[in-house]
């Protein structure tokens, strides 16, 4: 696939199949997340264990149910609403407060999901979840994180189950000057 099809194809799944990612998909996925530009380190914490999956999905439902925060309210109180979508994979990546750590992080999310897609994976990139285990210290200890290392982002993985709870859609933005 060409980067600009996969760019293009590329979009938010919110349903998933609970079938496992292949061995050789989740390796590929990780290795090009690592050779994702980067200015300092970042540590890649994979989440297949289902019962962990499904007390991460309750704890940041019960987070958005009572966060104050409009958007998240209003989500979690959709009908069968699941903030983790039953994904079976959900990669969280870390890294230390100080430095460059969010744009480390992002930049390999992005690539992890472009590769997703080329590999007709589908992904979502959380960060509700993140958010979620940062408010419960049990349960983020089980992610057994590099000391001073803090969740940023995460991104959902697994095969596409129909359309899933749908997206609000992209407005066009006009974001672009020329100096």
């Amino acid at each position: 696939m060409e980067t600009l099809d996969t760019i293009n194809k590329r979009k938010s799944i919110r349903g998933y199949e609970s079938k496992d990612i292949e061995k050789e998909k989740l390796d590929t996925l990780l290795d090009v997340a690592n050779k994702a530009p980067n200015a300092g380190p970042f540590q890649l914490t994979v989440i297949q264990n289902k019962d962990l999956l499904n007390r991460i999905n309750v704890a940041t439902k019960d987070f958005m149910l009572n966060s104050g925060n409009e958007f998240f309210e209003s989500r979690a109180k959709i009908p069968g609403y699941e903030p983790m979508y039953g994904a079976p994979c959900m990669i969280i990546f870390s890294a230390p407060e100080e430095g460059f750590g969010q744009v480390n992080c992002a930049c390999s999310a992005t690539t992890m999901i472009l590769e997703a897609t080329d590999l007709d994976l589908g992904s979502c990139y959380v960060v509700s979840p993140v958010i979620a285990l940062g408010a419960n210290p049990e349960l983020a200890k089980k992610l057994n994180l590099p000391e001073g290392f803090t969740p940023v982002c995460g991104v959902l993985l697994g095969y596409a189950n129909g359309e899933g709870f749908p997206s609000t859609g992209r407005e066009e933005v006009d974001n672009i000057n020329y100096i």
